[in-house]
């Protein structure tokens, strides 16, 4: 064997045990730990006896009763929402679709504790909407827009991101040849939609419903931020828990999530897989707008869709247009009457008020730099060495999705609270590093699945005439493969950067005085009363909205998530 073959193979290994300890360390360890208190010894209280505890307490049933209710409630007006508004864009001819698109993209940039501070900004007690309803209604409380209509409501509409992008591309592929058909045979149009397209997405459709039911069970912004002192949701009492050093209860409770996710996640793969025979034509016939002939149904569909388009796009203009306000004029003026760059300057100007937005792109970034490592290296190893070794290493960076962040996040909490050997005998509990060690094994499972799909794509001959040349393993995944998918690579980076800068559940269990994240600033803004720093939040809002535009222009200009069908709007 050749020395560059020896230094090849030792550098196999070498990375091999630095991924193999990283798994170990922050995924598989702490996993143990939450479930070991879940599970105790002979000599502490029983799983059963756990569970009997968690149920005699009311603030557990309470949250317990209002997740499922606020679940179910949220997938029926979701779905509703969505399917309509997908219908306005893509099936019948709606005047101003152009606006309409833009409209009902706005959840893709404005989610999460971003869309939940905006809609305590414009709907809470001194927004500018409920100012204008307090005025026509007096009888009317300030405090109207809190509790479970009001998480149902920021719901409704910051959730329809899923049917945006994928019932959009599903109803894309639909042959319109199949309506014509049906319609040549004297088919009505409501038999149309519901024996020919309807069937046509329903696979897309039950999959989205599954994912819904997901995100709307695992809310954990909007009902921290708008759900008041009476409304708590299972994730909030997961947190509360730990707070109050019952890590065993908020295991409990967070293994009974992994269970109902899990089951969608099974169920999800059992829907695709009986439904992959419904799907559309090969080279399917672009759909032709509806027009709506009945003047009365006409009207009201545009009367719909206009007033979703309001909804949607409200609370981002009054958020950006109150970020450029005086202090003094936030929840005073309806409309403010002046407007500079004073905010923006203090963001970038004041250390304190700067530090949680470079807190969160440092660990944003670390996070991202080390996945993004781990996974370009791991990923090939994958796909080259096909046994058991590297299947249980594929399963290892899927755990993650099986599992809710907030058991993961217990379980760094048992797992790095004394010293610990994985670690050198560090306490990594109150450290900087756990926050991003934390973001980058919740951001893995995505950065595999697409970049095992990027590597799949390469075509295998251009690396075996580069061996057949004598170009070692390393020479050639720089200059061959990594050129090739150096797209997909920049787009997860973006897509995953954004994502933690406003990731919340997980940061909440482990951020301390020194790594407090930009979410856990935007959380505390949106409930205090002080102008100054009511302000400042806004400004963060804007400027995470302004970064996931970026993103996503980025991500159309690369064709990704692009549809099958280009519509001229």
């Amino acid at each position: 064997m050749s020395a560059a073959r020896r230094l090849e193979r030792a550098g196999l290994l070498l990375g091999l045990c630095g991924v193999v300890w990283f798994l170990l360390t922050f995924l598989i360890f702490p996993l143990i730990a939450g479930l070991s208190v879940a599970f105790p010894g002979a000599d502490s209280k029983g799983l059963f006896i756990l569970a009997e505890e968690l149920s005699a307490a009311r603030r557990v049933r309470e949250a317990v009763a209002n997740t499922a209710w606020m679940t179910l409630a949220t997938v029926f007006t979701v779905t509703v929402v969505g399917v309509l508004q997908v219908m306005f864009l893509d099936y019948f001819a709606i005047r101003g679709r152009s606006l309409l698109k833009i409209g009902f993209a706005v959840p893709l940039v404005f989610g999460s504790v971003v869309a939940a501070a905006g809609y305590r900004f414009v709907f809470g007690q001194t927004g500018s909407v409920t100012a204008v309803l307090t005025w026509l209604f007096p009888d009317l409380g300030s405090d109207w827009f809190e509790g479970f209509w009001a998480v149902l409501y920021a719901h409704t509409f910051l959730m329809t991101g899923l049917h945006y992008l994928f019932l959009r591309a599903a109803l894309r592929r639909v042959d319109y040849s199949t309506v014509e058909a049906a319609r040549s045979l004297g088919a009505k149009e409501h038999t149309i939609l519901l024996r020919v397209v309807l069937p046509a997405v329903m696979p897309t459709l039950i999959a989205v419903t599954l994912l819904l039911t997901d995100t709307a069970m695992a809310s954990f912004a909007v009902p921290e931020i708008l759900g008041g002192r009476d409304f708590h949701m299972l994730s909030q009492m997961i947190l509360k828990l730990n707070s109050l050093r019952r890590q065993d209860l908020a295991v409990i409770l967070a293994m009974m999530f992994g269970v109902i996710v899990m089951s969608l996640i099974i169920a999800s793969q059992i829907v695709e897989q009986r439904g992959r025979f419904t799907g559309g034509a090969k080279v399917p016939v672009p759909i032709q707008l509806k027009t709506i002939r009945n003047p009365v149904w006409n009207g009201i569909a545009h009367g719909i869709a206009y007033l979703f388009l309001a909804a949607n796009v409200l609370p981002v203009l009054t958020v950006v247009l109150f970020s450029f306000a005086p202090a003094a004029s936030i929840g005073v003026e309806i409309i403010p009457s002046s407007l500079s760059l004073q905010n923006y300057l203090k963001v970038f100007t004041d250390a304190d008020v700067l530090q949680p937005l470079l807190n969160s792109v440092q660990m944003s970034g670390l996070a991202v730099f080390f996945g993004l490592a781990i996974t370009l290296f791991s990923v090939p190893v994958m796909l080259k060495y096909d046994n058991w070794a590297a299947r249980t290493l594929d399963l290892s960076f899927f755990l993650p999705w099986f599992l809710p962040g907030v058991l993961l996040a217990v379980g760094m909490i048992l797992a790095f609270d004394t010293p610990n050997a994985l670690v050198g005998g560090a306490i990594l509990l109150g450290n900087w590093w756990i926050v991003p060690a934390a973001y980058t094994v919740i951001i893995m499972p995505l950065m595999v699945r697409f970049l095992r799909a990027a590597f799949v794509g390469i075509d295998p001959h251009y690396g075996e005439a580069a061996q057949s040349l004598g170009a070692s393993a390393l020479y050639r995944f720089r200059r061959i493969s990594l050129p090739l998918i150096l797209p997909t690579v920049v787009l997860l980076a973006g897509l995953k950067f954004n994502d933690l800068m406003t990731e919340y559940p997980v940061s909440a269990f482990l951020f301390n005085v020194n790594n407090r994240p930009l979410s856990l600033a935007i959380v505390d803004g949106a409930r205090s009363a002080d102008p100054e720093q009511r302000a400042v939040n806004l400004v963060y809002v804007t400027l995470i909205m302004v970064a996931s535009m970026v993103i996503i222009v980025l991500a159309e200009r690369l064709s990704m998530g692009r549809g099958p069908e280009r519509n001229r709007l």
